[in-house]
């Protein structure tokens, strides 16, 4: 029992002499990764230039960086940043650290970051599976956003004025007559894609209502149309109109 006790007493005296033999990580001294430039996708995946990016308590006086053990540089003096590119090593599952030194020589181990190093075909290849799939939603709705509410007034007709249906009414920037918002038309966030059917002009057509909608009606009356709004024309009278005046106004 007696040689238990010596045992263990020379165990804690050694070390407090020797603070930095004994290494554990501490939530004062961590590490993060910044993209400097290059790819940093999903799953920790990444290809080019990086900063490793080290912070801990005002005692902290040195910084050593490692990849898988390898150690890659250290710095004495704030700030603590590190920059590395990813083709200087091989591709492939990689672990960064950093160990940090005290004014009193404490040596604190770093959280590990796991990222996966890209060749720059893979980042590329990755690139691709990102963006791709984001343009042919972009084209589609572009391409929608023309063409549908030209087909919309393939049936179109004559409404009294005054009823707009369920998407209510709008003025036309261009010409301040009234004319009814077609459900269907796609929303650009601040109103329907839409064209006016009396001056053809194509525009963001915010819904008004009550003052706006009845000074309007006013002006479309005096126009000479007798009561009757219209609604739209013909799909093919619309994609002509559209090719000859592409104008968008808001």
């Amino acid at each position: 029992m007696k040689q238990k006790t010596i045992l263990v007493s020379i165990i804690l005296i050694f070390l407090l002499l020797f603070p930095s033999i004994a290494l554990a990580q501490d939530s004062d001294f961590s590490i993060r990764l910044s993209r400097d430039n290059g790819y940093g996708g999903f799953n920790g995946e990444i290809q080019g230039t990086f900063s490793i990016r080290a912070s801990g308590p005002d005692s902290l006086v040195e910084v050593q960086f490692y990849i898988d053990d390898q150690l890659i540089g250290n710095l004495d003096s704030k700030p603590f940043n590190l920059q590395f590119h990813t083709r200087n090593f091989g591709p492939g599952v990689h672990t960064i650290y950093a160990i940090g030194v005290l004014a009193d020589g404490t040596e604190l181990l770093s959280n590990d970051k796991v990222n996966t190093f890209l060749s720059g075909e893979d980042a590329m290849a990755s690139t691709l599976k990102l963006i791709v799939p984001i343009l042919l939603v972009v084209g589609l709705f572009a391409v929608g956003g023309a063409v549908v509410p030209a087909l919309l007034g393939k049936k179109g007709g004559a409404k009294p004025i005054g009823e707009y249906g369920i998407a209510g009414g709008s003025v036309c920037t261009k010409c301040s007559l009234p004319f009814s918002r077609n459900v269907l038309s796609p929303n650009m966030v601040a109103g329907k894609l839409s064209r006016c059917p009396h001056c053809g002009k194509w525009q963001i057509a915010r819904r008004a209502f009550g003052e706006a909608l009845t000074e309007a009606e006013g002006r479309l009356r005096a126009d000479s149309k007798e009561g009757q709004m219209e609604t739209a024309t013909s799909a093919d009278e619309r994609l002509n109109e559209m090719l000859d005046d592409s104008q968008f106004e808001d």
